[in-house]
């Protein structure tokens, strides 16, 4: 059995190798039609100008469904599984120093994605949404035009 042919293992591994591939080929994409200097340009340089732009939007979508799955399969934890008491180690344990080790690294990398996501403000300070909707006939269900167009009949009510 190969390594990624065990249990769940395919799905971090998928992650990783898919983003991977979406920097590497925007980047080889970009460099090859001159939209950025090839020497170390950050990463989101390498898809801002089409046509590398939709290849790397469309695979950070598919990474996005990934890293989803990948959360969503690490933390079935919170539901009470057994998986979450083996996780926890006791101070006297041999492996307790690993267990705070990658804790902080665990919280570190957390806020360091925070962080990350709070460098859009000003990115989305630039950006409103309007959302307009138009009907086109007397109900949502007309096929037809209506043939009467300013009906003027009064509503029935008790009150006539």
């Amino acid at each position: 059995m190969w390594w990624f042919q065990q249990g769940l293992s395919f799905l971090p591994s998928a992650l990783v190798i898919w983003t991977s591939a979406a920097f590497i080929f925007s980047y080889i994409t970009a460099v090859t039609l001159h939209h950025i200097d090839p020497a170390l340009p950050y990463i989101s340089d390498t898809g801002t100008v089409a046509p590398e732009k939709c290849l790397f939007g469309a695979m950070l979508n598919i990474a996005a469904v990934l890293l989803l799955t990948c959360s969503s399969v690490l933390h079935s934890g919170n539901f009470g599984t057994d998986l979450e008491q083996k996780l926890h180690w006791n101070p006297e344990d041999k492996g307790y120093v690993l267990h705070m080790i990658t804790t902080a690294a665990e919280w570190s990398m957390s806020f360091s994605f925070f962080g990350f996501f709070l460098t859009y403000i000003r990115d989305f300070q630039k950006i409103s949404l309007r959302v307009e909707a138009n009907l086109h006939g007397l109900t949502l269900y007309d096929t037809a035009p209506c043939p009467i167009n300013n009906e003027r009949t009064r509503l029935l009510s008790r009150d006539i």
